[in-house]
C-alpha cells in the first residue's frame, strides 16, 4: 500500500473517530451546555448569603441555571448584584430566595411562582433587574428578641410578667416540698419493715 493511500486511511479513520465522539458526547449530554444558548438575569439583594459563581438557579425544585457572577455596587439599597446565567424559561412572577445544603453542599437559589400568579416568562432579550430581601440569620435574630421584648410567647411573658414569675418560683418550691415529704415517707415505711408495691 501506498504512503499516499495509507495516509488517507489514518486521516478517515481519525475523522470517524471524531465524528462517533461528537455523537456520543451529544447522546450524554456533555456537549448541551456549549450548544444551549443561555440568557442573563440581575438581582439586586441585600446580602448573598453564602451563594457563589456557579451555585445552582432551581425552579421549583428543576434546576434551570447557575449564578454567574456575585458583585457589590454599594450605590442602591441593596448593595449585593447577583447575575443569574438561566437556559430555561422562567416566569417574571418568580419570587427567588436561598437555601443551604444541610452537610456543606453550599447554597442555591430557589425560584418559587406565587400561588396565582401570572406565568408569563420573562423575555430573554429585554430581562429585568429583580430587587429581593433575603432573611438572613441576624433578621430572624432581631425578630425574636423584639417579639421577646414585647412579651410574646412563653419566655417573652415569663420575662415581661413578674407575677407569673413568682407563681412558678413558688410551685417549684411547694414540688422540692412535696417531694421531700414523699421522700420522707417512704423511708419511714421501710424502717418499719412493710414492702411497697406498685
Amino acid at each position: 500500500m501506498r504512503h499516499s493511500t495509507q495516509d488517507l486511511m489514518v486521516g478517515l479513520c481519525s475523522i470517524g473517530a471524531l465524528v462517533g465522539l461528537s455523537v456520543l458526547l451529544l447522546r450524554f449530554g456533555e456537549l448541551s451546555p456549549l450548544l444551549e444558548s443561555d440568557y442573563a438575569v440581575t438581582l439586586r439583594a441585600n446580602a448573598a448569603m453564602g451563594l457563589r459563581g456557579g451555585s445552582q438557579v432551581l425552579l421549583e425544585g428543576v434546576p434551570v441555571g447557575e449564578v454567574k457572577q456575585i458583585s457589590l455596587d454599594l450605590q442602591g439599597s441593596k448593595p449585593v448584584v447577583i447575575v443569574l446565567s438561566l437556559r430555561d424559561p422562567v416566569p417574571a412572577s418568580v419570587r427567588p430566595t436561598i437555601s443551604s445544603g444541610l452537610l456543606g453542599g453550599g447554597a442555591k437559589i430557589d425560584l418559587r411562582i406565587p400561588e396565582g400568579a401570572p406565568t408569563t416568562p420573562i423575555d430573554p432579550t429585554r430581562p429585568p433587574t429583580i430587587e429581593v430581601r433575603f432573611t438572613t440569620m441576624v433578621d430572624q435574630l432581631e425578630s425574636i428578641i423584639a417579639k421577646v421584648s414585647e412579651g410574646d410567647g412563653t419566655i417573652g411573658r415569663l420575662l415581661n410578667d413578674p407575677h407569673l414569675y413568682e407563681d412558678m418560683r413558688e410551685a417549684a418550691e411547694r414540688l422540692t416540698i412535696t417531694l421531700r415529704d414523699l421522700q420522707a415517707m417512704v423511708r419511714k415505711v421501710k424502717e418499719e419493715g412493710l414492702e411497697l408495691k406498685f
